[in-house]
């Protein structure tokens, strides 16, 4: 369970999400079952999906803490 919530929090799912792929792409690499590879392959690009919609979230960026690099950045740019 990612947390006592009925859904998983976006700091926690975001992660998964991007292990889950890694792991699915090795899995493609080290196989040669073209039907298993297929439906692999298909798995990935429905997940890469689901990043993409997160990547593009203001809600992505607090709640993974890069805010807070953003904001660094910005300060220490302005120098």
């Amino acid at each position: 369970m990612l947390s006592s919530a009925k859904f998983p929090m976006l700091s926690s799912a975001v992660p998964i999400y991007n292990y889950l792929i890694d792991e699915l792409e090795e899995y493609c690499d080290c196989n040669s079952s073209n039907d298993i590879t297929t439906a692999v392959k298909a798995g990935i690009e429905k997940l890469e999906l689901y990043c993409i919609k997160t990547d593009d979230t203001t809600i992505y960026t607090v709640a993974t803490g890069k805010l807070i690099i953003i904001f660094i950045f910005i300060k220490l740019t302005k120098l």
